[in-house]
């Protein structure tokens, strides 16, 4: 029913995000993070991590769409240790304060690269075994007419 549509294979395994910088010169920098709970594509509790074979593949990624600047490539590890990459995107990921509070320097170094400062890669390193937890949820819908005005020091709400 559609025309030249585009199927993807269902993975199974262990679900990762890697959170990328990639430098002026192509040098880039990754921090792994495994999703270990995923609710409604976001990741409820993730882990930092190191997989020689993942960061290997992300890093052949990253050269082979030859991005630049922050980035957040996706994918899963399955069990036989097979890596696969599902995305890649050019945008910083909701889980990135892991990366920052597993003491990498991402938002820093990206805030250098942006006004052509050097990355200083060293200070993308970080620690695994930290680990990160998110609430998120629907508290109210409905229509604003439903809501209840108040005034408070002059202004309504």
């Amino acid at each position: 029913m559609v025309p030249d549509a585009l199927v993807q294979e269902r993975v199974y395994g262990t679900e990762f995000t890697a959170d990328c910088l990639v430098d002026r010169t192509g040098r880039a920098s990754a921090i792994l993070r495994r999703r270990d709970l995923v609710k409604a594509g976001l990741a409820a509790v993730s882990t930092t991590f190191h997989d020689t074979a993942v960061l290997d593949l992300v890093l052949a990624a990253l050269r082979a769409v030859r991005a630049e600047g922050l980035c957040c490539v996706q994918g899963f590890v399955q069990e036989d240790g097979q890596v696969t990459i599902t995305e890649l995107n050019v945008r910083i990921a909701g889980g990135f304060p892991l990366t920052e509070a597993a003491g990498a320097d991402l938002v820093g170094q990206m805030v250098n690269g942006l006004f052509g400062l050097p990355v200083d890669h060293d200070r993308l390193t970080y620690r695994t075994g930290v680990f990160l937890t998110n609430y998120v949820e629907t508290l109210a819908v409905g229509e604003t007419t439903d809501l209840k005005r108040t005034t408070m020091n002059g202004v309504t709400t």
